[in-house]
């Protein structure tokens, strides 16, 4: 059986020629490297070296030897110092689920900054609707997830990132599209383009609330998934509708976005499975905590005149 101290002790041999100048190299004494350089030719059943009292010379097959030593050490301490960075999580892969609403806020900044510290994981992105986010993280198909609070499982932890409103979508046409504000309650009796409940229900159950609030019940007109969609829809004149704040970064022809008088907040989190071991985690889980203390994402710029309509 080679032992792996006698490859060790060969490669540094074969790259100085040199008994003594080796012995010094490992931090031994010239009779111990002798000793198991011998063993190695008796185990391998060929000699490496040609010997001299201290000096010596590769044989062809030791030359060969050699060479494919270098290689393989080389190659195990790559193995060593890549399982010790995966465990200390600066290697490896990140599975991140998000919702559409998260890469209109939270999620560039959250992901530039973990890249930018973290350069060799790789952070494989999925994009989803928040009803099936939830199943994916306690599924163990994912090991975080940007979405809404909701009725989350017992099995998942969640940190809130941020928060902020919902504000009108109107056609540029709109009677209420030069308004600074929008009181929600004028838009009782407007045809709505909106989501199913089902899609997600943690922002459909904010939407309505808010409705509630003010009196009616949103009358959809049309319903749709993404509220990028949503948003081009009402830019045709189909409708109007309430998205969260995040929304106004589209800035889509057609499509006015004008603050509400009132509106409740709407949260955004990162969700994970308890007991999820991936060594990456806590690293983002770290960046994530730094955002969520700085406030989360930045605020959408206010727009302040109607988008022209598109020619």
């Amino acid at each position: 059986m080679i032992d792996l101290r006698q490859l060790r002790y060969f490669k540094v041999l074969g790259e100085t020629l040199h008994f003594g100048q080796a012995a010094e190299l490992l931090h031994i004494s010239q009779p111990p490297l002798s000793r198991q350089i011998a063993a190695l030719e008796r185990t391998l059943g060929v000699p490496l070296l040609a010997r001299n009292s201290r000096t010596a010379r590769l044989t062809p097959a030791g030359r060969r030897f050699h060479e494919q030593t270098r290689t393989l050490l080389d190659a195990l301490d790559r193995a060593v110092r890549d399982a010790q960075a995966t465990a200390r999580g600066e290697r490896g892969q990140l599975r991140l689920g998000f919702t559409m609403l998260a890469a209109w806020n939270v999620l560039p900044r959250l992901l530039k900054d973990y890249a930018d510290a973290h350069p060799d994981v790789d952070v494989a992105l999925t994009e989803v609707v928040p009803r099936d986010l939830a199943a994916a993280l306690a599924a163990g198909d994912a090991d975080l997830g940007i979405t809404f609070p909701g009725r989350l499982p017992p099995t998942l932890s969640y940190l809130p990132l941020h928060s902020e409103p919902l504000c009108a979508v109107l056609p540029a046409g709109h009677r209420l599209a030069q308004a600074a504000a929008v009181p929600v309650g004028e838009l009782a009796g407007e045809p709505f383009v909106t989501f199913p409940a089902s899609t997600a229900p943690a922002l459909h159950e904010v939407v309505s609330a808010c409705c509630r609030t003010h009196g009616f019940a949103p009358k959809a007109r049309l319903e749709t998934d993404l509220q990028q969609t949503i948003v081009n829809l009402v830019a045709a004149g189909l409708g109007v509708s309430l998205v969260p704040d995040s929304m106004r970064r589209m800035q889509l022809p057609g499509a006015v976005f004008r603050p509400l008088v009132a509106s409740p907040r709407l949260e955004l989190g990162v969700a994970w499975r308890i007991g999820n071991d991936n060594p990456c985690l806590p690293g983002f889980l770290a960046h994530a905590r730094a955002l969520a203390a700085t406030g989360g994402a930045d605020a959408p710029a206010a727009s302040t005149e109607p988008a022209a309509p598109a020619p």
